[in-house]
């Protein structure tokens, strides 16, 4: 009995639906298939398969030069920066960054690759090759994106001699470069500090939950109109509209448990030193510290260079940039997502699925259920935050 030479998940935490095999497959015979959570997963028909075991190798999860750094030292330039553009930083999450870079990219002629919500309100890679193209790839999405065929659609703008800037998570980078197999001058790669990815299937639950007679028409999870530090989830419908503090948005509370992330971002191989992008960018979390004198709550970017190509690419845009030079060490204290995974509750991740499937409670109450502190909890939250806030005055412990 010859052994299976194609791609089998058996460990989903080993799989983050990136679409290297589907990608690489000479005879087309993988689709990306939801399961019973709503996250996409590779499956292979066995009636066209060639056994070439391709889509073994291309996959990030394996051993690879594409998927891993290398051990010499990286540049690790980091910055705390905002774009000079107003409209522009307002219309983004944190400081602008992505459009800085994508705007140069496009003025070089080249193209821009990035998710945006589709006309279901879920999440997809596209490309834009103007700067028009480009205002729905602005902001954050917080869903997994579906990758179709961009790793195609990139290798062939490359092969035109075209300049191409990818943005998207530390996993579908990985995956990207290692379709390509080899690190082209013309790709420039940046990824988000990410917390995970929800479920497309959970948040369409939610959506239907909030506009069951109504259709979404506007979703900005980010939405800036009370600062950056304390940014807005605003959903319109054509009749309705949700605008709440996204500190307080019941849907978020769901990462501290990981309640429907995807289960391979509880153990992001791609996060701290391991990142294979050219350019890292978040929000510039620890800013009292960092760059107080840059903060003014229209948005500010942390940016980790790691490649000299994407230090080529912050000096072409420095020119519109307000930054000043700050530390990895910063970032990593601040944003603890730069360097790790948060590990999820399984008790309560389990408890949600089980109540999901049953189908029994509206999808409201479920969330409430699930994620709504009780008073104790409350209150152990307030008094945590209470002691942080005196040390910091005392000065024993960091802002």
């Amino acid at each position: 009995m010859t052994e299976c030479k194609h791609i089998e998940i058996v460990d989903k935490k080993r799989c983050s639906g990136c679409t290297a095999c589907l990608s690489v497959c000479p005879k087309g015979c993988i689709s990306m298939q939801e399961d019973e959570e709503g996250f996409l997963y590779p499956i292979v028909d066995d009636a066209v398969c060639i056994q070439c075991g391709k889509c073994v190798k291309v996959c990030p999860y394996s051993h690879s030069e594409f998927a891993n750094k290398p051990e010499e030292e990286e540049l690790a330039l980091c910055y705390a920066a905002y774009n000079k553009n107003d409209e522009v930083r307002y219309q983004s999450s944190s400081g602008g960054m992505f459009r800085a870079l994508a705007d140069k990219i496009i003025a070089d002629g080249g193209v821009v690759f990035g998710a945006a919500f589709d006309k279901d309100f879920l999440v997809e890679h596209t490309y834009a090759e103007t700067l028009e193209g480009l205002l729905p790839l602005m902001g954050s999405k917080y869903l997994q994106s579906r990758m179709g065929n961009s790793f195609s659609e990139v290798k062939r703008f490359l092969k035109e001699g075209r300049k191409v800037l990818f943005t998207g998570c530390g996993c579908q980078i990985a995956g990207l470069k290692r379709f390509l197999n080899h690190d082209d001058r013309n790709l420039v790669c940046v990824d988000l500090i990410c917390h995970g990815v929800h479920s497309p299937r959970i948040w369409q639950s939610y959506l239907y939950s909030l506009f069951s007679d109504d259709k979404v028409e506007y979703v900005n999870f980010r939405d800036k109109r009370t600062g950056q530090d304390n940014s807005s989830v605003v959903i319109k419908g054509l009749k309705s509209q949700v605008c709440e503090k996204k500190k307080d948005f019941l849907y978020f509370k769901s990462w501290q448990y990981g309640l429907f992330t995807r289960p391979s971002c509880e153990v992001c191989p791609f996060k701290s030193d391991n990142r294979v992008s050219d350019i890292t960018i978040s929000d510039c979390w620890g800013f009292r510290k960092i760059a107080p004198e840059l903060y003014d709550d229209k948005g500010l970017s942390s940016v980790v260079i790691h490649t000299d190509k994407g230090k080529l690419l912050f000096d072409a845009v420095a020119s519109q940039l307000v930054f000043k030079e700050t530390l990895l060490d910063d970032v990593k204290q601040y944003n603890s997502d730069y360097i790790r995974s948060i590990p999820f509750n399984a008790a309560k991740r389990k408890a949600f699925w089980k109540d999901y499937r049953k189908d029994e409670i509206p999808f409201g109450r479920l969330l409430t259920k699930h994620l709504r502190e009780s008073k104790r909890q409350q209150t152990a939250r307030f008094v945590k935050k209470g002691i942080k806030k005196c040390l910091s005055l005392l000065g024993l412990r960091k802002s």
